[in-house]
């Protein structure tokens, strides 16, 4: 799996591309955790190319979650495929997630 990042605005864009399976999961944990230690507030996933997320992976997301939420920030997942929302949704966490079709569904979204 690959991370690309991108700025708009206050916003941090992170682009995954392929599996998030426990080696996906470490790559992402790592540096999503350097992310939050720098102190972004809003961040946006972008899972269009993510085609299976595994317990690693769920488990990065719960992490980031939380943290965001103590400390008042924002997460927005977008694209989010079929496969990976089963996963979330099996794990109970497609509730307490904000998910939306697109990146500009997404970014639209922060604004609100």
């Amino acid at each position: 799996m690959t991370l690309s990042e991108e700025k708009e605005g206050a916003i941090l864009i992170l682009t995954l591309n392929g599996k998030i399976d426990m080696e996906g999961a470490r790559v992402f944990g790592e540096r999503i955790v350097q992310i939050l230690d720098a102190g972004e507030q809003s961040i946006l996933l972008d899972f269009t190319e993510v085609p299976y997320i595994n317990s690693s992976g769920l488990h990065a997301l719960i992490l980031v979650a939380n943290r965001l939420t103590k400390s008042g920030g924002t997460l927005i997942l977008a694209g989010v495929g079929e496969q990976v929302y089963k996963a979330l949704k099996i794990s109970g966490l497609a509730p307490m997630l904000t998910i939306q079709p697109t990146r500009a569904d997404a970014l639209a979204t922060f604004s609100e």
